[in-house]
């Protein structure tokens, strides 16, 4: 684990790692809504009518936790219902987040947030509905984060600590489940496809990294990301807040964001978003938008890049036996082609404890050209890894798009996200990261994928989706591969080889 990986741990380390009631000590019996309620220490509540008030500021105003009870057959059914009433009573309604499961404590039900003003002001309403017996308990939270009044984390610790007294079991603690901490967390849409993850490993940055999927107009998707800056993360009740973000290019990006929050939930990363949606430009695709995405853990792998003009021209893969030194040329046809060179480890010579000498390079068919290098050496950097070149001009054959000459190199380290278990993997888990492949190489998500096992131990897998033409259904095939247990096979559409194991020559766009 890597030293900012660590301290990003202690930061995070914080509420939803603790017990929720650890600052609360006065209880209030609703004995006709049949539950017992923890208010927090030097929080006021207030029964008023058929509504449970706890003030987390000023008594009477923004910022509160309500409780109150309904005689529903589910949670799903109230909350629709209940968006209708809202639509009725706010013309600028707007649902930030559609209902989802959510789990607070050893409690389960459903989270939904909406948005509109009171006296010009942006109100963030979160609603918390929880089925139990004949009744579904809506909890709700109302802020105002521009005035700053916030409830903190007083929802999930009323939600946490209240007991239901039709179901006393509900009192008795969950065992604590070991927490894992991983390099990289992946958040994903209900249909699979990824969407966000956040890089902890400090390869390729000193910061935390956050990866998004866009798409604008194009139905294929292109990835942006953003630096959440660790030196200025502020340690808050609810988790790590990051007020400094960048993209890319070194734009500011914080005013975006009313908050943007980071903690972890036992195995999971939790990131709360809260953005200022008169910075949003484009439709919902082309922004990372108000909501909470709960991330898997997943293993970060990488590549070292060299652009030119911020194109593409050399990449690094360190992750063979030998170094791969992969190279884009351009002859007379401005499409460019690859090449590989194999750079040998074993004959190398350490020059110190950053440098390598390399001695011996092949090329892509295999053949010795390490005399067109009179020296060619790799040198680690904090930047990432510069290779610097001596080239015998007397070898160039072609011109100077075909050939690798004599220069300084600085390669940039590049990360992505792969699966924490190398394998081997069965259908449904090789289908899984059939999709994920694709995604990433082409920008296109097929939504269908169904894997074979064979005879002789392989597996075809099959990418698709079924498109309505007229009165009747069209299989529209992405992809055909007949791959091993690995992962590692062939694409038989178009007869090259294919790794469904993210890899660094995937992850070069």
């Amino acid at each position: 684990m890597s030293k900012k990986l660590i301290a990003l741990c202690l930061i995070l380390a914080l509420v939803l790692a603790l017990n929720p009631l650890a600052h609360a000590e006065n209880t209030d019996t609703l004995a006709d809504w049949d539950i017992r309620v923890t208010v927090p220490d030097g929080k006021t509540a207030v029964l008023k009518g058929g509504e449970y008030y706890i003030y987390a500021q000023d008594e009477g105003a923004i910022p509160y936790v309500m409780l109150r009870a309904y005689r529903y057959d589910s949670a799903e059914s109230f909350l629709q219902d209940f968006t209708d009433y809202m639509r009725g009573q706010y013309d600028d309604l707007r649902v930030a987040q559609e209902p989802a499961a959510v789990t607070i404590g050893d409690k389960s039900g459903l989270e939904l947030v909406y948005s509109y003003k009171v006296s010009g002001y942006d109100v963030k309403d979160r609603r918390v509905a929880i089925k139990n017996g004949e009744r579904v308990y809506m909890f709700a939270s109302k802020e105002v984060a521009s005035l700053g009044k916030t409830v903190g984390t007083m929802l999930d610790d009323v939600v946490a600590g209240c007991v239901f007294l039709s179901a006393p079991a509900a009192e008795k603690p969950q065992e604590k489940k070991q927490t894992v901490r991983s390099a990289g967390y992946l958040y994903c849409l209900p249909d699979g496809m990824p969407k966000y993850f956040v890089d902890f490993s400090g390869i390729a940055s000193d910061n935390v990294l956050l990866h998004c999927w866009f798409r604008s107009s194009d139905p294929t998707f292109y990835e942006r990301v953003y630096t959440l800056h660790l030196d200025e993360a502020v340690q808050t009740e609810a988790g790590a807040r990051f007020p400094k973000i960048t993209d890319e290019y070194g734009f500011d990006h914080s005013e975006r964001y009313r908050e943007l929050l980071l903690a972890f939930d036992g195995d999971e990363l939790v990131m709360q978003v809260d953005r200022d949606e008169k910075t949003l430009a484009g439709g919902p695709e082309d922004n990372l938008l108000t909501g909470e995405y709960r991330m898997e853990p997943v293993d970060v792998g990488f590549v070292y890049q060299y652009r030119t003009e911020n194109k593409l021209k050399y990449w690094l893969d360190l992750e063979q036996k030998d170094i791969e030194l992969h190279a884009l040329f351009v002859s007379g046809d401005p499409e460019p082609y690859e090449t590989v060179f194999t750079l040998e480890r074993a004959s190398a010579v350490e020059e110190d404890d950053t440098t390598l000498h390399i001695t011996r390079v092949t090329d892509a068919h295999g053949l010795d050209v390490s005399a067109w290098f009179r020296t060619l050496r790799l040198s680690a950097t904090e930047d990432g890894i510069v290779m610097e070149v001596e080239r015998d001009e007397s070898t160039l054959a072609g011109g100077a798009g075909d050939n690798i000459l004599t220069g300084s190199y600085l390669f940039r380290p590049k990360t992505f996200f792969r699966p924490l278990s190398d394998g081997p993997y069965t259908a449904e888990e090789l289908a899984r990261l059939a999709q994920i492949h694709y995604f990433i190489t082409t920008g296109f998500y097929p939504p269908e994928a169904d894997a074979e096992e064979n005879p002789n131990g392989s597996f075809t897998v099959h990418l698709y989706e079924n498109v309505k033409l007229e009165d009747f259904f069209h299989t529209a095939t992405s992809a055909w591969y007949a791959v091993g247990a690995n992962g590692v096979g062939v694409d038989l559409i178009t007869g090259e080889s294919v790794n469904l194991i993210p890899s660094g020559a995937d992850r070069m766009n």
